[in-house]
């Protein structure tokens, strides 16, 4: 996204999605500094915010103190009646339906688990009774956003073939819900919209440039670059689970061999710790237990494999940072600075940058508000109306 204004026109709708960015973002909070980051004239600014306030969007609070003389500056806030944006998360295991304000706090929640002998008929059906019931908290909604397993077709807004998903292929999801509900429907994969929301919101916040890794069964990605999300022309993520770390080693589902996924998984690595242990405990639960030597063991051999396929992802994409999300965020801290450490040694560009690795700022939510966020980011790209009815 261009991180000026532009003064004409043409701009009109990029000029509102960037001010608002800025307000939601806590980047400014009052007209002077909106005018001072986005270079448009301070009549443009006033434009634009009044006609926020006309439509409910901002409100101008009480002002803020300085010690510069003259009128005090005020401060440019979200209403808290302006258009929620409502999220859907589909994963493997259950539904989640969130609403978000455009500070992507959570308002209200509601999750399902899917069923035995799930369909695409009755997975529509439950997302539906679950969307119905947040949509009667409020009638002002910007959109919705999916965040969704992968592959999937995000031009298309369609879930291709998840492995393990009860054989549901090829679903319409996008156009589905475009049927039932009044609203502009975004669908990315989950990994892309955490990472959205880790770049807007989070723990990237400050990095033009990083790699979001979601550590589950599934070791998803998405990677932010010159800030903003990159996918290719189909709309498919990055796949760094599936960066091979052992040529002829295990199969994978995907149908190669030694994919990172199938060493570094949160199921392989808490079988690994089972066995070893003979405790019966979760991922959080074994990490909180570090200091046991077999657990120190394990886990450190996990960033060891991690290490192989984020080398070679750095390598090409040199970012500023590596996000570790979902249960990667349980992993206690002397593991990250393990693996920064080991990063910065065998990165190409050893000693002109010094990347971070750190904990998703959304924490295990960042899948569940990323859905919300793949609204929040067409609306500060001034591609969804901001006359809310």
């Amino acid at each position: 996204m261009r991180k000026t204004g532009e003064n004409s026109r043409i701009s009109s709708q990029h000029n509102r999605g960037l001010i608002l960015r800025l307000i939601a973002t806590g980047m400014c909070h009052s007209r002077i500094e909106l005018a001072r980051e986005t270079e448009l004239t301070k009549m443009t600014i006033t434009n634009i915010v009044s006609e926020f306030r006309r439509n409910n969007i901002v409100v101008e609070t009480e002002e803020c103190p300085t010690d510069v003389r003259g009128r005090n500056p005020i401060t440019v806030e979200i209403a808290s009646d302006a258009p929620k944006i409502l999220g859907i998360l589909i994963s493997t295991a259950y539904c989640e339906v969130v609403i978000c304000d455009l500070q992507l706090h959570i308002l209200k929640r509601k999750k399902t688990e899917w069923k035995e002998g799930l369909t695409e008929d009755t997975l529509i059906e439950d997302v539906c009774i679950l969307t119905d019931s947040m949509l009667q908290t409020d009638n002002r909604f910007f959109g919705i956003g999916v965040a969704s397993i992968g592959p999937l077709n995000i031009n298309q807004g369609m879930i291709l073939d998840p492995p393990d998903f009860y054989g549901i292929q090829n679903v319409q999801i996008a156009e589905r819900l475009k049927e039932r509900y009044a609203y502009p429907v975004f669908v990315d994969r989950d990994s892309n919209s955490s990472a959205l929301a880790e770049a807007l919101y989070g723990a990237g916040k400050m990095n033009h440039d990083f790699i979001y890794m979601s550590i589950d069964d599934r070791i998803g990605s998405g990677v932010i670059t010159q800030g903003d999300l990159f996918r290719n022309s189909k709309g498919y993520a990055p796949e760094i689970g599936h960066v091979c770390i052992r040529p002829q080693g295990d199969n994978c589902f995907c149908g190669n061999q030694g994919c990172l996924q199938s060493y570094a998984g949160r199921g392989v690595i808490l079988k690994k710790l089972r066995e070893a242990t003979g405790k019966d405990l979760s991922f959080k639960e074994f990490c909180e237990l570090s200091f046991d030597e077999t657990v120190d063991r394990i886990l450190t051999k996990m960033m060891d494999d991690l290490l192989i396929a984020l080398v070679s992802s750095i390598n090409i994409l040199h970012p500023e940072a590596v996000i570790l999300g979902d249960d990667g965020v349980y992993i206690p801290a002397k593991y990250l600075k393990y693996l920064e450490k080991q990063i910065n040694m065998h990165k190409f560009y050893q000693n002109r940058t010094d990347i971070k690795v750190k904990h998703a700022g959304f924490l295990a939510d960042a899948k569940l508000v990323g859905a919300a966020c793949n609204v929040v980011m067409e609306v500060f790209k001034g591609k969804v109306s901001f006359r809310v009815r």
